[in-house]
Formats: structure tokens, C-alpha cells, sequence
């Protein structure tokens, strides 16, 4: 966790760093490496099937919003001293934002958690219809190959 922490939370610090700078194209790039790292943590969440779903799903979203203040405080010293911000209020408001839009979705990010390990590509329901789907189209190719077979003689 304390990985996923320090990797968001880098993400969050480029893309807060091209913001301050008014780079656009590094804000984008830091916008596309939040999202990637986000849904790296998410993927590890999934694959993590012996964790219960909403210990995972704490785990995300405390990465998450912990990451977002560690951003934060990354580019604090960047800040210019023209900037009327002091550091304690914008971490604690930003902390306190995070951790309640996170109390808030919790509910249904641990059932989409749940429904993804349980319904997921590794599934003996998904495995199974998988498994059906290629019988069918073994027996439609099979049949479509033999009915060409017979009309070309």
C-alpha cells in the first residue's frame, strides 16, 4: 500500500507541477499517468482475490487520497512565494474532500469490486460461457466447412 501511495502520489505531483507552470501537454501527461496508476492499483485490488473486497477497496482509496495529499506536498517547495496559500489548510481540506467522497462511494466500489472477482474473466461462470461460446463456433465452422465441401464436388 505504501507503494501505491508513493507512486500516485508522484503521478499527482508531476501533473500539480505542469498545472503550477501552465504546461499543457504536461498536464495531460500527468492527467494519462494519474489514470494509469489508478487503474493499476484498481487491477491489483481485482487480482488480490484472498483480501476481502472491502479491505482491497479501503486500501484503493485510502492510496488514493493519501497519494493526492503526498502530491501535494511534493511540490510545495515549487510553490512561488507570491502564492497566498499556506500548506496545513490545503492538505487538510484536500484530505478531508478526498476521505469523504471516498466514505461516500465506498458501498458501491466494494459491490463492483465484489462482482469483478466474482463475475470476472477468472470465474467458473465466465469460464464456462467461454467454453460454450468456442464449442459453437467449432460446430458453425465445421458445419459451414463441410457444406462447402459437398457443393464444390
Amino acid at each position: 500500500m505504501a507503494g501505491a501511495v508513493l507512486v500516485f502520489g508522484m503521478a499527482r505531483a508531476g501533473r500539480l507541477f505542469a498545472l503550477l507552470h501552465r504546461s499543457r501537454g504536461g498536464m495531460e501527461l500527468g492527467g494519462i499517468l494519474t489514470l494509469a496508476v489508478f487503474l493499476t492499483m484498481v487491477i491489483f485490488a481485482v487480482r488480490r482475490r484472498q483480501v476481502a473486497a472491502w479491505r482491497s477497496t479501503v486500501h484503493v482509496m485510502s492510496a488514493a487520497v493519501v497519494g493526492n495529499g503526498l502530491g501535494i506536498v511534493l511540490i510545495w517547495p515549487f510553490i512561488p512565494e507570491g502564492y497566498a496559500v499556506s500548506l496545513a489548510p490545503m492538505l487538510r481540506d484536500t484530505i478531508a474532500a478526498g476521505a469523504y467522497v471516498a466514505f461516500l462511494s465506498l458501498p458501491m466500489a466494494i459491490g463492483m469490486l465484489w462482482l469483478s472477482r466474482r463475475f470476472g474473466s477468472h470465474s467458473l461462470v465466465t469460464e464456462r460461457r467461454l467454453r460454450v461460446i468456442r464449442e459453437e463456433w467449432r460446430r458453425r465452422f465445421a458445419r459451414q466447412g463441410a457444406t462447402e465441401d459437398s457443393t464444390d464436388g
